[in-house]
């Protein structure tokens, strides 16, 4: 006989509560041991160097920027042209089964390094970063972006990277947080090519931040009003999906921080008083044949997949989808952005940007 049938209701209900705590705990512990334990020892044997360095060194103010990458030549001239000019000193890519000739491109950039595996993306995508990360940037700052997205960081049109590094190095930050803006083109959709030989940022000109919701930012280190967690935006107009925008992006290995939990986000990190931007270009190539590969292949995991789900449902809703509204605006550098407090900067950092801003060419 069952004894938990014997006891008082109110005993039997805190039995169940204790219960699903442990259960939950357990699941917890489970899900910690495969991330951190299991993953990252066979993903190490299932990475194969292609180009470049097998190690690199760099400065305290310096960054190192790394990208998980899976056919995106399209992509490719555009995002080492902005990283180039960015000052960047070197990226490393780990090409995730390409079937294209993003891997060549790569390889045809200096300061580049090219690894491969053929490890599941929906289950190895934060343990293939976190390896980036923890191989190549110990106690340096390195920068995580996809292949479609260019990072930027306020005042960068006067202030060199290496003061803006500087400032969070002075101030002992460790992680910043970055806002993604989803850019579009006037054109319908389904109406939208591009080629590798484009610069996104030429094409794609457009955004709209009206319809994102702005809730507190809960993975800093100390409670604050001003980081906010990003959801929706122009995906969610056009497609019902809820979005998430915010990422901590740029990371200082310093042996404190612990990157990609729950994919964007960081642990044991000192946020920094300034949030930066990844100017994000979803719907560049033919972004229709995209939608449906994605739907087709479910590469990107459950979640993901769902969103390619309704992408692909709106598309056949209304072949003809545009992005485009009144409440679209072109693109001119990040200080709108700031005004519309999209971005937060501190007037600390303001008086940096004001003392070191002259030296930016």
């Amino acid at each position: 006989m069952n004894a938990r049938r014997w006891l008082p209701r109110r005993a039997r209900r805190v039995f169940a509560d204790l219960n699903d705590t442990h259960g939950r705990l357990l699941r917890r512990l489970a899900r910690r041991t495969v991330e951190f334990g299991i993953r990252p020892h066979l993903l190490r044997g299932r990475i194969k160097y292609l180009h470049g360095p097998r190690t690199v060194t760099y400065g305290q103010d310096e960054l190192l920027v790394i990208t998980v990458v899976r056919n995106g030549q399209l992509y490719v001239r555009s995002f080492m042209e902005h990283y180039r000019a960015l000052g960047v000193a070197h990226c490393v890519f780990l090409d995730n089964g390409s079937t294209d000739d993003t891997v060549d491109a790569l390889c045809s950039f200096p300061n580049t390094t090219v690894l491969q595996t053929d490890v599941p993306y929906g289950k190895f995508e934060n343990t293939m970063k976190r390896y980036l990360a923890e191989r190549f940037s110990p106690g340096r700052w390195n920068l995580c972006a996809d292949i479609d997205e260019l990072f930027d960081y306020p005042f960068s049109d006067r202030l060199l990277l290496q003061h803006f590094l500087r400032y969070l190095n002075y101030h002992a930050f460790s992680t910043v947080v970055a806002q993604m803006l989803d850019m579009f083109s006037d054109a319908p959709l389904a109406d939208v090519r591009s080629t590798p030989e484009d610069r996104v940022w030429e094409k794609f000109t457009f955004y709209d931040v009206t319809t994102i919701d702005r809730p507190p930012y809960e993975w800093v280190d100390r409670p604050r009003d001003d980081i906010r967690m990003h959801w929706g935006g122009i995906r969610r107009r056009a497609f019902g999906t809820d979005n998430g925008l915010t990422k901590t992006a740029l990371v200082l290995m310093d042996g404190k921080v612990k990157p990609f939990i729950e994919w964007h986000h960081a642990l044991g990190g000192v946020t920094a008083d300034v949030t930066c931007l990844l100017r994000h270009y979803p719907f560049a190539g033919a972004f229709v044949d995209k939608v449906h590969d994605a739907v087709r292949t479910s590469r990107y995991g459950a979640t993901t997949t769902g969103e390619y789900v309704a992408y692909a449902n709106a598309l056949e809703a209304n072949p003809k989808l545009t992005l485009m509204s009144k409440s679209a605006r072109a693109f001119t550098g990040v200080e709108p952005l700031i005004d519309d407090r999209f971005l937060v900067v501190s007037d600390e950092y303001r008086r940096w940007a004001d003392c070191y801003g002259a030296t930016r060419r």
